[in-house]
């Protein structure tokens, strides 16, 4: 078994995929803060004021697309190095806070890591870093295909599935991709080496992407589940090929390091807060009651009028004052609130629930169409077939608990669509050979 064929090339994407977080703990070592600017650090209306103008912009300074809100994050987030030697920090000229507070704060605490250690701006940092993650999850995932299927007329077409889904991943961009590059990169190997029967490159390409699956979720929640949804299916699927125990073991023991490296910035963000008198206060994961609740403004309506956070927000502002922003208890009073809309109006939840999942299966019926007759039709590929239906499923779940816009529904939309390229050329592949 030539296991250097894909050792290379899968390390590939852990070198990139994973490089700004090894920068970030380079930068992040405990020790004294730079030496700041004028009046960085001190109390500043102008400071304030200039980031409460940038907020009100259209669009951020970066050619990928990204949300406003993030990219101020990400400029706090690099006053507040200079301030208390740390990204996980940031201060926004009244206050020293966390960065991204009510977001997933791994993509505003590493493009500023990036930006300091190469020098360049964060606009650029951002840019450079979404297009190596999407560059080497497409390039990677082809070479896989390309292996898959030997046949030209196949690749081609794999070529053209996978610029489709590099224009997709470069349209969505922001934190959406982190979710989807690592699985397009690495499933068309699993695939490969699953097919062929090669089961020790088969378990450790899958250690690989569940590694960088989980730095991945550092950024953007629910990318390691997604990922460990399908690798944990195909595996139990396969048990009578391959005995997953040991596989699974050390899948699991893959995403270690990425969640002890989460607890250190934890904790080192809330000693650098300790020290300038502040306390952290939303909680240390996305805030779901938060997007839950304002996922009910899809349909406006009287309990729930948009979809936005503010909506949220002045609802408990309305029952507590003293609840900070996407702390726990700001999550608890949300929670509470949708239990009551539940019980006074159970219909209008439900409707809208069934509005949002109407249009995921909408979509999943346009993509899946093309290979209807082809799904669990091969007794020996059913584990392939079972791995995508049950990860396609879990990544609607995005689309369904907030809203079923594109961003939400990136690795959706791109799993369903690598889905059914896979079963059609898999298809005309029997047909050649036949």
């Amino acid at each position: 078994m030539k296991l250097s064929r894909f050792v290379p090339t899968l390390c590939g994407l852990v070198i990139v995929f994973l490089m700004v977080s090894t920068v970030t703990a380079l930068c992040q070592k405990a020790g004294q803060p730079e030496e700041p600017g004028p009046d960085a650090c001190q109390y500043s209306d102008q400071v304030y004021d200039a980031d409460a103008s940038l907020m009100l912009q259209p669009q951020a300074p970066t050619h990928f697309r990204l949300m406003v809100s993030r990219y101020v994050s990400m400029v706090q987030a690099a006053r507040g190095y200079r301030c208390t030697g740390t990204v996980t920090v940031g201060f926004d000229g009244h206050h020293y806070l966390q960065t991204g507070r009510s977001d997933d704060s791994g993509m505003m605490e590493l493009i500023p890591a990036v930006s300091r250690f190469t020098g360049m701006s964060l606009g650029d940092s951002y840019d450079i870093t979404i297009f190596l993650v999407i560059t080497s999850g497409i390039l990677i995932g082809y070479r896989g295909f390309w292996h898959l299927y030997r046949v030209g007329r196949l690749r081609w077409i794999g070529a053209a599935v996978f610029l489709c889904l590099g224009i997709a991943e470069a349209r969505v961009a922001d934190e959406y991709m982190f979710q989807i590059s690592p699985l397009v990169a690495g499933i068309p190997w699993l695939l490969h080496f699953a097919l062929n029967r090669k089961h020790r490159a088969l378990t450790l390409s899958a250690v690989l992407l569940a590694f960088c699956c989980s730095w991945g979720s550092l950024v953007r929640s629910g990318s390691m589940i997604i990922c460990l949804t399908f690798l944990l299916t195909m595996f139990i699927a396969r048990s009578h090929l391959q005995r997953p125990f040991l596989a699974l073991l050390l899948i699991l023991a893959a995403c270690v390091p990425s969640m002890l490296f989460e607890r250190t910035l934890i904790a080192r963000r809330d000693a650098a807060l300790a020290t300038v008198g502040e306390t952290p206060r939303a909680v240390n994961s996305h805030p779901f009651w938060h997007t839950f609740y304002i996922g009910f403004g899809f349909i406006p309506n009287s309990e729930v009028p948009e979809y936005k956070d503010e909506v949220a927000g002045k609802k408990v502002l309305s029952i507590d004052p003293t609840a900070a922003y996407t702390s726990a208890k700001y999550q608890a009073i949300l929670k509470h609130e949708l239990w009551s809309i539940f019980k006074r109006r159970p219909f209008l939840i439900i409707g809208i629930l069934a509005a949002k999942a109407g249009i995921v299966i909408l979509l999943a019926s346009i993509l899946l169409y093309p290979a209807r007759r082809l799904i669990f039709a091969e007794r020996p590929v059913r584990w392939l077939d079972a791995a995508f239906l049950l990860t396609i499923g879990m990544s609607a779940m995005n689309g369904i608990v907030a809203v079923p816009r594109a961003s939400y529904l990136l690795t959706f939309l791109c799993l369903a669509f690598l889905y059914t390229a896979i079963k059609l050329c898999r298809d005309n592949r029997a047909l050649a050979s036949g």
